[in-house]
């Protein structure tokens, strides 16, 4: 029982010190897509938030090679101590991971 609280107050800790993502964010986190869409120009975001430990959690819709957008899907990823950003994934774990984290 005293595990399960403290796993219930680390999270409520982690995402009332989260803050939406700025603008200089979210482009900087386009680049870091690069390495992981096919046209990460056409990337849409939502509902991006970064946590005090730089987690970086939110959704991202792109185009496919087909030049249709696919749909939103959650994302992973840690803002680095320079501003930029590196994605872990993108996909239904990485969903999974953020609202593990209540991100």
């Amino acid at each position: 029982m005293k595990k399960v609280i403290g796993a219930v107050l680390m999270i409520a800790a982690t995402s009332a010190f989260a803050e939406k993502a700025t603008e200089k964010d979210i482009q900087a986190i386009r680049v870091a897509m690069e390495e992981k869409l096919k046209d990460a120009d056409s990337a849409k975001f939502s509902s991006v938030v970064i946590g005090t430990d730089g987690t970086t959690c939110g959704k991202v819709n792109s185009k496919n090679s087909l030049g249709a957008y696919a749909g939103y899907e959650p994302f992973i990823g840690m803002k680095l101590s320079a501003g930029n950003f590196y994605v872990l994934s993108i996909g239904k774990e990485a969903g999974q991971v953020c609202a593990e984290h209540g991100l």
